[in-house]
């Protein structure tokens, strides 16, 4: 007997995958306000990866974007937070969260750095500041991972990255795919992938919870239109199976409570000349100017 409608909605329901979406911007306002008016009439929440240097010249808009529901990164972007002395990381993420927070007024509750990339420096780093969240470059294909190490209040973020060859090693980020001779039909193909149950052995190696965390640089997903429009539809298209909560709610239940040194350190990064071939340049994509102002 086949199920019925309510039977088949309901197994839809409890498949579908926590998403949040991760919003990064170091150049100007335009592409990130057109994602945040887009997100906010879908009531889809997100992180923004900004610098210290960025909330500074753009405050007063930070502080709006705030207010429409996404959570702050303290990032920095200048080198990725991979083998770098505890006193550097300590100073850079010490100014990086008090000049953030002398624009916004609000505890930023977590660090990044250029690709996502953290280490057990940074770690105890965070520890020792209360920073509750810091995020990591993928460990588990493109579902995203939280990772509890043992003796410690802070907790990891191991965003989405690409399994398929082509793209590998990149985030599952508009970036990844369009510096590497990419399409938003690409993407597209593996944004749906990602939102597929989880197997039985994929969960056994990658946790039962099933969260996916797409990443968008706003100079590209929210300034060039067809990968605009690819998020939009990709938004639209998928309210069956994907859920987009909270922070916190993505964050609270751990797939992996592990010693420290167990907990899986992704260091692949080939952004390289070889790999980053553009299919169109990006003076050649079309352009969306904003609509409406944050």
């Amino acid at each position: 007997m086949f199920e019925n409608k309510e039977e088949i909605k309901l197994m839809q329901e409890k498949q579908k995958a926590k998403g949040i979406m991760i919003l990064i911007e170091f150049k100007d306002m335009v592409g990130l306000q057109n994602s945040i008016n887009e997100m906010e009439k879908r009531n889809i929440n997100g992180l923004l990866m900004v610098t210290p240097e960025f909330v500074k010249d753009n405050c007063d808009k930070i502080k709006a974007v705030i207010k429409k529901g996404v959570e702050i990164v303290g990032t920095n972007v200048e080198a990725p937070f991979w083998d770098i002395p505890y006193e550097v990381q300590k100073k850079r993420i010490s100014e990086m969260v008090s000049n953030i927070e002398a624009c916004t007024g609000i505890p930023v509750r977590i660090i990044s750095s250029r690709y996502m990339a953290s280490d057990m420096t940074t770690l105890r780093v965070a520890e020792e500041l209360g920073i509750p969240y810091i995020t990591s470059r993928g460990t588990t294909d493109t579902k995203a991972s939280v990772y509890q190490p043992e003796g410690y209040h802070t907790k990891i973020l191991s965003v989405s990255n690409i399994p398929i060859a082509t793209f590998k090693y990149g985030s599952l980020c508009d970036y990844s795919f369009f510096e590497r001779a990419g399409t938003p039909q690409d993407m597209r193909a593996e944004l749906d992938r990602a939102l597929e149950p989880l197997t039985d052995k994929e969960k056994i190696r990658y946790g039962i919870h099933h969260k996916i965390t797409p990443v968008s640089h706003t100079w590209i997903g929210g300034y060039l239109k067809p990968w605009h429009e690819m998020w939009k539809k990709f938004w639209d298209d998928t309210t069956h199976n994907i859920e987009w909560v909270s922070f916190d709610e993505f964050m609270a239940d751990s797939d992996w409570v592990l010693p420290a040194w167990q907990i899986p350190i992704n260091k692949n990064a080939p952004y390289t000349p070889e790999k980053m071939r553009l299919l169109v340049s990006y003076e050649d994509e079309e352009k969306v100017q904003n609509t409406s102002e944050i």
